[in-house]
């Protein structure tokens, strides 16, 4: 299913490869003069594969060799929305709907009757007035009348189907559109095995661990479909994490790392401003593998590129890996945290992620050191209080259960058992209220896992055995979590969570 929320934000990839040659197959006739219908191809195309920033470049070019090609407008239009990730740049949306009219009604007129225009007339809700959702829950709707009246078009399907997708929101039950969704891409994905977007929409719509196996054969198809898109090369990775397979994990994010930096050369960006998200997939699942010198071999690249970084992002990317190396490696370090405003990224130094300040506390308290350990506490209370004061409540959980985690580690350091079985008892009740991770755990450290852990120290496996495996039924095959059942009932199966 869709999952947008991330505890620790992390960049992702920002747009597609120089080389638009291999992003798949389509096909979409169109009232485009011939010079501007293999630019809008590539566009649609782009739109498929995520790569926003090549579908912008690219519809442009068809504006200019056909000037009155309405959808040209369109796909520029369509490309600063981004669905799944709930975000979008509404300004920019509707200067490129104005280039091609100033009204809704001459924008209509401008397309020519049937499919065209009704796609055109579908951004005036896209971009029209309310907020994201009810615009998403809108356009919908729209695309629901378009693909009805033209319910063999396998291009306006996947549109579809995308919108679909886009009307899903964290904590929200959604398994019914996500699976609508699957059903209609499948669709496309039988006709169209080298379609880009029927591909990419069925590994989103089956990303939990429930339903991540029926994703399997798209995942596998689709790097090989759209080769020469970044976010291609990467997705699949997310049907991997759900099933635990950290050797396709990580083949496919050493690839998709590569297409990144390459792409940030070409294009003459920063570095990490793009390839931090694969990196810290590829840290994750050498992580998951035990290989502890290759995950850290990764994280010295974040810090490389973070060090010359002075972008809040950036830093509290790398923060994050720097978290997550030290919590999997269970190699315990003191982490400064020093003073100055507290808040979820967008500290000046590496510790503004909650990641960060989540591993000082842990680490903290397996060091002895009360004093971090509180000072942890403090922060994560105040990034919850922070959270919880705006307008999502969803966000906030994930603060509260690293608070309590915490403030388990806290009273284990006082040697205080049951204040800490109750902290950490609250915390997997919170958690079991989030959405499956949609990737690498979030937060960092399961809080299963975690007290699983502690029900082992304690010498109460049945109970310790139970927590592992919720643990790894959100999160399949998780080192720590088949550690932590194999020593609480040592004639397991290793193959404990696959």
């Amino acid at each position: 299913m869709v999952c947008v929320f991330a505890a620790t934000v992390l960049v992702a990839p920002i747009g597609g490869q120089t080389s638009a040659t291999e992003l798949g197959t389509i096909h979409f006739p169109s009232s485009a003069k011939p010079a501007a219908q293999a630019p809008f191809l590539t566009g649609v195309k782009g739109l498929f594969n995520f790569e926003f920033d090549i579908a912008a470049e690219t519809f442009q070019q068809a504006q200019k060799a056909d000037p009155d090609f309405a959808l040209a407008y369109w796909g520029e239009a369509m490309s600063f929305n981004h669905p799944l990730w709930a975000e979008q740049d509404l300004a920019a949306a509707r200067r490129a709907m104005e280039k091609l009219a100033p009204t809704a009604a001459a924008r209509s007129a401008k397309a020519p009757a049937g499919k065209e225009r009704m796609l055109v007339e579908a951004l005036e809700p896209l971009y029209g007035a309310g907020d994201k959702l009810t615009r998403d829950i809108a356009y919908a709707e729209a695309m629901k009348r378009i693909h009805e009246k033209y319910a063999d078009d396998d291009e306006i399907a996947t549109f579809y189907a995308l919108a679909l997708l886009g009307t899903a929101r964290p904590g929200e039950k959604s398994t019914r559109t996500a699976m609508q969704a699957a059903a209609i891409a499948e669709g496309v994905f039988q006709r169209n095995p080298k379609h880009p977007g029927a591909a990419h929409f069925i590994i989103h719509s089956f990303d939990d661990p429930d339903h991540a196996i029926l994703a399997l054969p798209a995942a596998r198809a689709y790097s090989k479909i759209a080769p020469s898109a970044a976010h291609a090369l990467h997705m699949p990775s997310h049907i991997f994490v759900q099933l635990g397979m950290w050797d396709d994990v990580i083949a496919s994010n050493i690839v998709a790392y590569k297409a990144a930096v390459d792409l940030a050369d070409r294009k003459n960006l920063p570095r990490g401003r793009e390839d931090f998200h694969t990196l810290s997939w590829l840290q994750y699942a050498y992580l998951q593998e035990g290989k502890l010198a290759d995950a850290a071999k990764a994280l010295d690249t974040a810090k490389a590129v973070a060090d010359k970084d002075t972008n809040p992002r950036v830093r509290d990317g790398y923060a994050s890996m720097k978290a997550r190396q030290v919590i999997e490696s269970q190699q315990w370090e003191k982490l400064a945290l020093p003073g100055g405003t507290v808040r979820d990224g967008g500290a000046p130094g590496y510790d503004g992620s909650a990641a960060y300040v989540l591993a000082a506390g842990l680490s903290a308290a397996h060091l002895g050191d009360e004093a971090t350990v509180r000072l942890a506490l403090d922060r994560l209370k105040a990034m919850r209080t922070q959270a919880e004061a705006g307008s999502n409540a969803y966000r906030a959980k994930p603060f509260a259960i690293m608070e309590k985690d915490v403030a388990a580690a806290l009273a284990i350091v006082q040697k205080n058992a049951a204040e800490a079985d109750k902290m950490l008892k609250d915390a997997t009740a919170i958690e079991a209220t989030l959405d499956a991770p949609s990737g690498p755990t979030e937060p960092i450290k399961p809080s299963f896992e975690l007290y699983g852990e502690f029900l082992l120290d304690q010498g109460r496996t049945k109970e310790a055995a139970a927590q592992f495996e919720q643990s790894l039924a959100r999160t399949p095959n998780r080192r720590l979590s088949v550690q932590g059942l194999q020593r609480a009932t040592p004639k397991a199966s290793t193959n404990a969570g696959q």
